[in-house]
């Protein structure tokens, strides 16, 4: 029988990055190579790890928390936002 022919969903994918090399190098975990849940989590751990740095360079600009955990969320938003966008793009133009 045949190998099932692996496809790579990750957004870097159309220029040669691996499934397997974000779970090698990032710490994706592996069930998640080779399906599209993988964009999933890269976003929401991008976006995490940009509210923790985002809020404490707020804090450190003098902001209040309060202040710094608006403006920590509404940065992180955008940039979830737009990797969203990203990779609905990709998926039309590889068509999977």
């Amino acid at each position: 029988m045949a190998e099932k022919i692996k496809r790579d969903y990750n957004i870097m994918s159309l220029d040669g990055t691996t499934d397997q090399e974000y779970v090698d190098l990032f710490g994706v975990p592996e069930e998640l190579a080779n399906t599209p849940d993988i964009n999933k989590w890269l976003i929401e751990d991008t976006y995490d790890k940009n509210l923790d740095l985002e809020y404490k360079k707020a804090i450190r600009l003098g902001r209040s928390e309060k202040e710094a955990n608006a403006f920590a969320s509404s940065v992180a938003n955008k940039g979830r936002k737009q990797a969203w966008k990203n990779v609905h793009r990709i998926q039309k133009s590889r068509g999977y």
